[in-house]
């Protein structure tokens, strides 16, 4: 069980606890990994070839510097897995910018450009929507014609706490089927030590294991703090939202045709778009202070907006 002295408990929802169980440069976290991606691309991976540098490089002032969690090449597939502790659209545009940037970094072998690499992007998410698929693969796919342009490129998105979901409901069969995509969903410290005595399989418990000892190291957790995106995603949902809202706004107004009907519609069409953010922010389970932030609205005006739906 884990030490009451360490009241925080840092699951693998957290980037530098997966890095340290996952991604450690030895051959049981490379196991590990190659176990993950396996159960994640639905087939058997041997071997890690290497870990790819992973620092995205700045080719003009427009481009941001970028970190990326983790990228591997893997028999002739070059993998892109980034964790994210907490997921909406703007995640979604994020990763997508990062993604391509990764491929076009990364197109180039020597002399040519190279056409046998696969280039895989995996999302694990947190806090995902609860329509969201167990996993989605995205290709470039021409629906009309019935033809993918390049089978190289994939784009998936995981919500791993829909896997964990089944080990709740005590779904033994979907569990088994991809047992540590649940693991890494179950971020309460008990249930994970429930999870690894039922399960009795090495992978598991070696991961809750490692998870547990790094809780327990102080200086290990010390630093952990939130990652700097989640301010960038913060300020852009601001930015979407209020442009949404003055643009509706002033839609309404216009329609009015008077100075005085502008402005009061522009005042009833930011009213009613600051409810639909609200509403849809609530489903995504983004948290009442940056809901406040984002929409303008007191916590008193978002509770009643809760609790009337």
């Amino acid at each position: 069980m884990i030490s009451q002295e360490n009241k925080i408990f840092y699951a693998f929802n957290i980037d530098k606890m997966f890095k340290a169980v996952f991604a450690g440069n030895n051959e049981a976290s490379k196991r590990l990994l190659l176990e993950l991606l396996s159960e994640c691309l639905d087939t058997k991976i041997d071997r890690i070839v290497e870990f790819i540098p992973i620092e995205l490089g700045v080719r003009s002032k427009h481009e941001r510097s970028k970190r990326l969690d983790l990228i591997v090449e893997v028999d002739g597939r070059k993998i892109n897995v980034e964790l994210n502790s907490s997921f909406d659209e703007v995640t979604r545009i994020r990763n997508l910018n990062y993604y391509f940037s990764f491929c076009s970094q990364y197109t180039i072998a020597g002399d040519a450009y190279d056409f046998e690499s696969e280039f895989i992007h995996i999302s694990l998410n947190y806090r995902a929507s609860n329509n969201s698929p167990l996993i989605a693969c995205y290709t470039f796919y021409d629906k009309e014609h019935k033809r993918e342009l390049d089978k190289r490129f994939k784009y998936y998105e995981i919500n791993v706490e829909k896997f964990a979901k089944f080990w709740y409901d005590k779904d033994m069969k979907s569990v088994r089927e991809k047992p540590l995509l649940t693991m890494i969903g179950i971020k309460d410290p008990d249930e994970l030590d429930k999870y690894s005595e039922k399960m009795d399989i090495s992978s598991i418990k070696e991961s809750v294991d490692k998870l547990k000892t790094l809780n327990s190291d102080k200086k290990f957790v010390y630093n952990i703090t939130p990652e700097q995106d989640d301010l960038l995603t913060k300020n852009t949902l601001i930015k979407i939202y209020k442009a949404e809202g003055l643009a509706e706004g002033e839609a309404k107004g216009k329609a009015e045709g008077l100075a005085e009907g502008k402005a009061k519609g522009k005042a009833e069409g930011l009213a009613e778009a600051q409810r639909e953010i609200t509403i849809n922010l609530l489903k995504k389970n983004i948290p009442i202070k940056t809901i406040v932030e984002v929409t303008g609205l007191s916590e008193e005006e978002i509770k009643n907006i809760d609790k009337s739906l």
